[in-house]
């Protein structure tokens, strides 16, 4: 293999291959990166010629990390948080307000609860620099050079890392008005098969109805499966069917009369919310502020939940 001195280290490569191998997936990595998929397929062809060893193997169109990818992930992903870590040392003890903040959520959890967060403290800190990055729902591992994460799913635990449950997850039925029409709620759970229903690849509904309704998961009217709970919502506020969601996130929508709860049974599914930070030798005021902002949020909404029936 070539030897490097750090002067001819292929850095972007590097970083290419480190977004590609925790994901084992090129379009994920694009993402966080903010550049194409075909770039970062470009910038591991080149590494792995350059390296002269194979750092993935492709099988039915997956990838696969190689022996020696792994080796080459560990190492990368220490040095980059040896460097991350230097960097924050520099920022006066990290208790400096200004400065940058990176962010990395869901998109549903980004829309219902982090823009009206993020608002609010901008408004309060104008000299944090916001920076968001997007996730997938129930992701494993958490890209890296984030500040502050709110996860749907619990992610790997690691020792570079602080978790806690920030949501005890609880999904209600919700629809628009205009499919209600004059009915404002629902008093027996298995007339909401009398309405389009609104899925997800959560398959929050099969646990609803198991829980409180007749099993049945198949609605008599119309029944439209989404991609996530995010583009369900979206449906429900046009008047498509009838969706489940968390209360926080459509808090908002109630306030304003754009959805309605049809009733107050609300019903676990056992995947939870979670917010998670870097280690605390790498956080910063900055993110710490912002749980706050976090926690205050979720706390003025709590005031407005439902009783269960």
């Amino acid at each position: 293999m070539k030897k490097f001195d750090r002067r001819q280290l292929p850095l972007n490569a590097l970083r290419a291959f480190e977004a590609a191998a925790q994901y084992c997936h090129l379009g994920q990595a694009a993402i966080q990166l903010g550049v194409t998929q075909g770039a970062v397929s470009q910038q591991v062809r080149a590494l792995e010629e350059l390296l002269g060893v194979d750092l993935f193997t492709r099988k039915h169109k997956r990838l696969y990390l190689t022996s020696a990818g792994q080796s080459l992930l560990q190492t990368i992903s220490q040095s980059l948080d040896s460097l991350t870590q230097g960097i924050h040392q520099l920022d006066s003890d990290n208790q400096s307000m200004s400065g940058e903040l990176v962010i990395c959520s869901t998109p549903s959890i980004t829309q219902s609860m982090l823009i009206h967060v993020m608002g609010r403290f901008s408004k309060t800190y104008p000299e944090v620099t916001l920076k968001l990055m997007q996730i997938a729902p129930n992701i494993a591992v958490l890209p890296s050079g984030f500040d502050v994460c709110v996860c749907f799913g619990s992610p790997q635990d690691s020792a570079d890392m602080e978790k806690r449950r920030l949501i005890n997850a609880r999904f209600y039925p919700v629809a628009s008005p205009a499919l209600m029409l004059t009915k404002p709620g629902l008093e027996l759970e298995v007339e909401l098969l009398d309405y389009p229903l609104l899925h997800d690849r959560s398959r929050s509904w099969t646990t609803w109805f198991n829980c409180f309704g007749t099993g049945q998961v198949q609605g008599l009217g119309a029944n439209i499966y989404y991609n996530d709970n995010y583009q369900a919502l979206m449906a429900a506020r046009l008047g498509q069917g009838v969706a489940l969601a968390e209360y926080y996130e459509i808090a908002a929508d109630l306030a304003s009369g754009q959805l309605v709860l049809l009733n107050s049974q609300g019903v676990e599914t056992g995947i939870d919310s979670y917010l998670v930070l870097p280690a605390q030798s790498r956080q910063t005021r900055r993110s710490r502020v912002f749980v706050d902002f976090i926690d205050q949020h979720l706390k003025e909404q709590t005031h407005h939940f439902p009783a269960e029936s």
